[in-house]
């Protein structure tokens, strides 16, 4: 924005109080346009923004479901492996069955995306807060989805080292037992983490539409 000085000589206090209303009058406009292309911008930052995670929050909904339908099976083969478990320490001839799980994990780019472009902070405190919130609990879906993943590679360890020849002290069994068990209670609360999420997906769901 620039100001040029006027043309010619100011002769009166008339010619200056003049001047002077056309560069304010100017300055007014100016300001009030590159305010108005401001406000459009901010718009559709946070327009962009809201189909964004609102496209989010879909996926990961429908990756949530599928998390949701194989987590039954996962607790029933963890059942079913302390049983082998048990039959193994005690002599009896037993073998674990071929294990299957799936790894979910619930997406936070775009609404990571919308606080560093700046669109966060051109929401409404209310709807920041039920992102905030929808949010903060998957983090703790993927936080728990991480325990699993450890929980299960040190339960292999385990199993990979009781079908060897040689078997292991009592410690070590009662020590690989408390690692499926602690992946069973793992499974379990990523189920109620999951409950809890997919519940509210719904209710954001609903009251965007």
């Amino acid at each position: 924005m620039e100001v040029h000085p006027p043309h010619s000589p100011i002769h009166s206090v008339k010619e200056f109080m003049l001047h002077l209303l056309a560069i304010t009058i100017g300055l007014l406009i100016a300001l009030g346009l590159e305010a108005g292309v401001e406000w459009i911008h901010h718009r559709h930052l946070v327009r962009e923004a809201r189909e964004n995670i609102a496209q989010e929050i879909r996926d990961n909904q429908k990756n949530l479901a599928k998390e949701l339908a194989v987590l039954p099976q996962e607790e029933s083969q963890l059942e079913r492996l302390m049983g082998v478990v048990g039959d193994l320490e005690h002599g009896r001839a037993s073998k674990p069955d071929k294990m299957v799980w799936s790894v979910t994990r619930l997406s936070d780019s775009s609404w990571n995306t919308a606080f560093s472009t700046g669109a966060v902070a051109h929401m409404d405190y209310d709807e920041v807060r039920r992102y905030s919130q929808l949010y903060a609990l998957q983090q703790m879906f993927n936080s728990t989805m991480d325990h699993y993943l450890e929980s299960r590679r040190d339960m292999y360890a385990f199993l990979a080292r009781i079908q060897l020849p040689d078997k292991p002290p009592e410690s070590e069994w009662e020590t690989g037992k408390r690692v499926i068990a602690e992946e069973a209670v793992t499974g379990q609360f990523l189920l109620e983490i999951s409950n809890t999420l997919q519940d509210r997906y719904s209710k954001f769901r609903s009251e965007a539409n």
